[in-house]
């Protein structure tokens, strides 16, 4: 049996959304410190780069109980995993006023079911003592200033999705955290002009924009050691723009 000061010789690592900015980064930051890695992501984010191992729909919930039939296939060797990383989602700017019902569920169904179903499917492939790590927002807080309403909402529910799985797992040693970033300069800023990034950057206390190899430092930490006693809590990593 492994202690939580003592990891297995071989940590393997789930990472849905690993063609993203942040799960990329995250994904090497893991290979850095010696992880093995399963990626996941949507075949959309194979257009422009290389495929993923493992492609998922996460509002398929189909799709996603295939992805972790190939999860456990890829890992059958020991059959267990010490960290489900969620790095995935997607953002919009609707408000309440113009959302419409579709969207609505969309936005549901990708940025909040599909990572419930992810830890859920995850369950029995962790390993006691494992983790798991969610992608918030700061708009999960804040109800979004430059995001809408249903990014918002769903970031929000990602929160106290992550406060019920850690009871449910503490008996077994599996902490579960929230990593919410800030405005981090990832492709999902490609939208805005650099004048406005200038703005996003100006309007932070440490005068900058995040990088995504800080938020993968933030969630390289919650799977370490080091965080065996931190379990159900919203890590902020926004440099300063809203203290709590």
């Amino acid at each position: 049996m492994t202690s939580a000061r003592n990891p297995p010789a071989t940590r393997r690592a789930v990472v849905i959304g690993a063609l993203g900015g942040i799960g990329a980064a995250t994904v090497a930051r893991l290979a850095h410190d010696g992880w093995h890695t399963v990626t996941l992501d949507r075949p959309q984010a194979n257009a422009n780069g290389p495929p993923a191992a493992i492609l998922v729909d996460l509002a398929d919930p189909a799709s996603i109980a295939l992805a972790f039939k190939e999860v456990a296939a890829q890992v059958a060797a020991d059959g267990l995993i010490d960290l489900l990383a969620v790095c995935s989602g997607i953002v919009d700017s609707e408000k309440v006023a113009t959302v419409s019902l579709a969207h609505w569920h969309n936005m549901l169904a990708t940025n909040l079911t599909g990572p419930f179903l992810c830890c859920q499917h995850s369950y029995p492939l962790l390993r006691d003592g494992g983790r798991i790590v969610l992608l918030g927002s700061l708009a999960g807080r804040t109800g979004g200033v430059l995001t809408g309403a249903a990014y918002a909402a769903t970031k929000g529910g990602l929160e106290s999705l992550a406060k019920s799985m850690a009871q449910e797992l503490a008996a077994r040693r599996i902490t579960v955290n929230v990593v919410a970033p800030g405005i981090i300069d990832t492709p999902m800023l490609l939208a805005h002009s650099e004048e406005r990034k200038q703005g996003m950057a100006q309007s932070t206390p440490l005068k900058r924009l995040g990088q995504a190899e800080e938020i993968a430092g933030a969630i390289a930490y919650l799977a370490s050691a080091d965080a065996a006693y931190t379990t159900g809590t919203v890590l902020h990593v926004n440099g300063g723009i809203r203290m709590d």
